[in-house]
This record gives structure tokens, C-alpha cells and sequence, in this order.
């Protein structure tokens, strides 16, 4: 992958070492399991210092993204785990011989308990979720805490950052499993602390973004306009949009919201082709402006491969 560093970034270099790792497991660039470059072989590719590139990768270790293996390379994490690592299959057979047990001595028909363990596991998985989904805003987590609630057929509700973090410490001590994506990974531990776990998935670029982007003319100019706080951050997306969604040589830039100073008329220039407002603040754009033909937003789902790989780890067993 590419290790470039940008001088000019707001991003010191080992964040943008790290920023560019993250983003790249988001959008399955990389894949749990995959080799990266050792330490000496980014120095070399990129001209910055030893001590700099220890640092990302030190730091993405100590998020239990990657494994730093002496004399053996670095490798992506090929789970993502920060509990248990015991087999769940095995402590739900062990759990069922022992509640089928209890039920003969009991005179319960299994199958008529099992209709009615499901039914009160619903009701209190409603009361106090076992699993969440968190993302930037509500609209982008309900949205895809659905479709996992559809393709794991278990209650999966969506939470905001914002949500997350106004949480009182006791409702959010009985949440077991939060799943977000490599970009809010790092935010989403520090809200919980230990008393979650953190499951990361990546994300794919939806069809219709890819259809819409793509066709555009290389002579095209784009920008993608950030939330101030991800700018740093999400600012590195473009080279991934180069690589993905767009034609070679199409003119793309970054813009934190703050420097527009009157949205209406910037929308209206013509000095771009197509705006993309990313969607942690989308939701804040004037509906008029949104049914403009050249204003658009990132469509993304969550890769299908990363939530599969997740789904034992998250506890959901089909």
C-alpha cells in the first residue's frame, strides 16, 4: 500500500501512517491477516525517521489492529480480539446440554421453552442491548445497524457518537459488543472503556456512488467537503477515490465545512462539478440544496466479508 506522506498535511506523520492503514481496512484495501511493510521499509519508501513509523505502528498494536512480530514482519490482526477466545459454538453446546438437562428434571418440553427463551430474550435485548452499532450521526448508524439486524436476524440498534458518549455509565456497563468502522474504532474505545468490546468492520463504496462518480469525465472537478474534526483525518479519502471511484486524472480536493462561508452560493458556483458533503454532515444541509444535481454524498455499506468474519467474535451464532 502507499505510505506517502504529505508535508503539508494538518496530520503529524505517524498519524498519517495510521490514518492511511485505517482507511485502508475500511474500505478492504487490506484484509485481517495481510503482511505489511516492516518499520525499515516504510523509512526507506517514505524519508521519515525510524522512530516515526514505530510510533504508528506501535500505536495501531496497542489498538489491537496490527501485530508487531520480531523478525517476522507486521501483520494485520486476523481477529480483532479483546476478550475471551474461547469457542463460542463450544459454550453454547455446553450451555444447551445443560439447559436441556435441567429442563427434563423440570418437566419442560424443550422445544415449547426454547419459543419462549426467544421471546423473552427479544424483550430484554429491547430493554438493554447486548449488541450496538455507533457511527456519526443516527440517520448513517440506524441505517446500517439494520441491515446487520437483517443479515445476523438479532436485535442490532444504532447509536450516534454523540449518543454513545450521553449514555449514563450504568446503561452503558450492560453493553457487551459495539461494532463501528476502522475510522471511529479508536473514538468509539475511549467512550466505553473496558466494558465493551470493540468490533471494527469495513466499509464498501455503494453502487450507486460508484455509477454516480464514475460517470464523471476526467476533466471533472470534485470536492469533498469534511466535517472540521475528520478533516485531518478523512482528508487522505481522496487518494483512495482516485484509486476506486473516480477517472484516472480527475481533479479531487478536500475542504473542512467551516471555510464555506455561505453554502448557498458556494453550491451554486461553478467552480466544481460535483460536491460531495461527507455524511456526518449531511444530514446538516438544507434540503433544497441537497435535491441539486451536482450535490451528493458518500454511499457506503458494511463490507459483507469483514461482518462475517465479526459475527462469531460479536457473539451471534446462525
Amino acid at each position: 500500500m502507499d505510505f506517502t506522506v504529505d508535508k503539508h498535511s494538518p496530520l503529524p506523520p505517524h498519524a498519517q501512517i495510521q490514518e492511511k492503514i485505517k482507511l485502508a481496512l475500511l474500505l478492504g484495501r487490506l484484509r485481517p491477516g495481510d503482511t505489511l511493510p516492516s518499520i525499515r521499509e516504510v523509512e526507506q519508501e517514505v524519508g521519515v525517521s525510524r522512530n516515526i513509523v514505530r510510533k504508528a505502528y506501535l500505536e495501531l498494536q496497542t489498538l489491537g489492529i496490527l501485530n508487531l512480530r520480531h523478525g517476522k514482519g507486521v501483520l494485520v490482526q486476523k481477529q480483532l480480539c479483546y476478550g475471551g477466545r474461547d469457542s463460542i459454538h463450544e459454550k453454547c453446546e455446553a450451555l444447551s446440554r445443560y439447559i436441556l438437562t435441567r429442563l427434563r428434571q423440570v418437566s419442560v418440553s424443550p422445544s415449547a421453552f426454547a419459543r419462549y427463551l426467544y421471546q423473552r430474550a427479544r424483550e430484554h435485548e429491547t430493554q438493554s442491548p447486548f449488541i450496538i452499532f455507533v457511527d456519526a450521526t443516527k440517520s448513517q448508524a440506524i441505517e446500517r445497524a439494520n441491515n446487520i439486524s437483517v443479515i445476523w436476524q438479532v436485535n442490532v440498534p444504532g447509536y450516534s457518537l454523540d449518543e454513545l458518549a450521553a449514555l449514563p455509565k450504568q446503561e452503558l456497563r450492560t453493553i457487551r459488543k459495539v461494532l463501528t468502522n476502522y475510522i471511529r474504532f479508536d473514538q468509539v474505545r475511549r467512550i466505553v472503556g473496558r466494558h465493551a468490546e470493540v468490533i471494527p468492520l469495513g466499509l464498501t463504496f455503494a453502487e450507486q456512488t460508484v455509477k454516480e462518480l464514475g460517470r464523471l469525465p476526467s476533466t471533472a472537478k470534485l470536492v469533498l467537503v469534511l466535517d472540521d474534526e475528520d478533516y485531518p483525518s478523512l482528508s487522505l479519502l481522496i487518494d483512495l477515490y482516485r484509486k476506486l471511484v473516480i477517472k484516472p486524472g480527475t481533479n479531487i480536493s478536500a475542504l473542512p465545512f467551516t471555510k464555506i462561508k455561505d453554502l448557498r452560493k458556494f453550491v451554486k458556483s461553478t467552480k466544481y462539478d460535483k460536491i460531495i458533503f461527507s455524511n456526518r454532515i449531511w444530514d446538516s444541509i438544507p434540503e433544497g440544496l441537497k435535491k441539486i444535481p451536482k450535490v451528493t454524498r458518500p454511499y457506503m455499506e458494511v463490507d459483507l466479508s469483514s461482518l462475517e468474519s465479526a459475527r462469531i467474535h460479536a457473539g451471534v451464532i446462525i
